[in-house]
């Protein structure tokens, strides 16, 4: 009777689980029907008008049309706004898209993460893998130059004929970045390419003489503020392979515990990168140095692109650790610790300290002041879990 019984229920359930196989195959997927949601660059303007598009995508296609209403989670203000939603996803099909777009009500002051998410699930059987946090940039700050800083523009202009002008303010870039194979967690272990469209504020940096121009990025430098974050979030409270379970180091609930840092609140990471000095000056080119020294936390002098991070739980860890609390200070530079600069750029930029030939390049950095003009850059970097040097060429267009 038990044989009869548990054959009688299999003939009742396999249906059920086979709902949102794909019928071409005579093995049909019985598992949970996962929901991925994606976005090659998830970050919006705030003030623009340029939607964000969001790729959903099904472990395994359905037997019939499914519809999916997908919601803003964290949205009180009404900062975005969905587009093409609820999405349908067509009978043997296992994907579509929807947008975000801002509202453009000039409310945010700072950069802010919102998360999108599912009201319901279509089906019993369906989970939605993750939210996606989408960044949401407010309307930029533009420093405002001094009138010392505007004479020494102008000095630039009669001493070697170059309109820095050009390249100060909102300035748009491309930037590539390959990570190689063979790291340390599931997120690095396949190499992978990433593109991003991204602007920089730049300015005339307090370190310019009337000599030597020298540029200051003030937010999104080399545009790589969203990959790093990305980076610094896989290295820490979404590493799901070290960070959590039976095994995981008890520094790693410590810390989240005691700064409520966590995968559903994982800090805003933004950026600044100062001393980008105009060296060689001939024919309306320049060379552009880049490269700096930074002490790791070891105490060791690093040659790197000195990026400055500013990471909202590392502040609080900070402010703990100057109060006094012995977590806090346990962790300041061990694992488990919140300081970006423990996982992000360890290794130096000007050296092969990998042996990694087939990744590492020589830092460079260029400007053209002519008609159709670049500001062009690459460089490596790494992070503690890389299984190599991380390759990056920035491409600026004058504005």
């Amino acid at each position: 009777m038990k044989k009869v019984f548990i054959y009688a229920m299999g003939g009742i359930i396999l249906p059920f689980l086979a709902s949102c196989g794909d019928d071409k195959n005579e093995t049909k997927y019985e598992g949970v029907n996962k929901i991925y949601l994606s976005a090659q660059d998830p970050v919006i303007e705030e003030m623009e008008d340029t939607p964000l598009t969001v790729s959903v995508d099904l472990t395994s296609a359905c037997e019939q049309d499914m519809s999916f209403n997908f919601k803003i989670l964290n949205d009180e203000d009404g900062i975005l706004k969905l587009e093409n939603n609820p999405v349908v996803i067509p009978a043997g099909s296992k994907s579509a898209t929807f947008q975000v777009v801002s509202n453009q009500k000039e409310l945010l002051v700072e950069d802010t993460y919102f998360d999108i998410g599912i009201s319901e699930l279509p089906s019993w059987n369906m989970e939605l893998s993750a939210v996606l946090k989408v960044r949401v940039k407010p309307n930029p700050q533009i420093p405002q130059l001094t009138e010392a800083q505007k004479a020494l523009v102008e000095g630039y202009k009669t001493k070697y004929g170059i309109d820095l002008n050009e390249w100060l303010g909102v300035v748009s870039c491309h930037t590539t970045v390959h990570s190689p194979a063979d790291g340390y967690s599931e997120a690095f272990a396949a190499a992978f390419t990433k593109e991003y469209d991204r602007k920089t504020i730049i300015t005339l940096s307090e370190q310019a003489t009337a000599e030597i121009p020298v540029l200051k990025m003030v937010d999104d430098p080399m545009g790589l503020t969203e990959y790093l974050a990305w980076v610094l979030r896989k290295e820490t409270v979404e590493n799901t392979e070290f960070w959590y379970g039976e095994y995981a180091s008890p520094s790693y609930a410590m810390i989240m515990n005691l700064l409520d840092w966590n995968r559903e609140n994982p800090g805003t990471l933004t950026m600044s990168l100062d001393n980008l000095r105009l060296k060689e000056l001939s024919d309306g080119t320049a060379d552009v140095e880049f490269i700096g020294i930074k002490t790791n936390v070891y105490g060791e002098s690093v040659p790197v692109v000195p990026f400055e991070f500013v990471f909202t739980p590392w502040e609080l860890q900070k402010q703990k650790i100057k109060e006094g609390n012995p977590d806090a200070i346990d962790l300041e530079a061990q694992d488990g610790t919140a300081n970006p600069d423990y996982y992000l750029l360890r290794t130096s930029a000007t050296n092969d300290e990998f042996g990694d030939e087939a990744n590492f390049i020589e830092p460079r950095g260029n400007i053209n002041f002519n008609a159709g003009g670049k500001m062009i850059f690459q460089f490596v970097m790494d992070h503690s879990l890389a299984g190599g040097y991380t390759r990056v060429q920035v491409e600026y267009a004058k504005k």
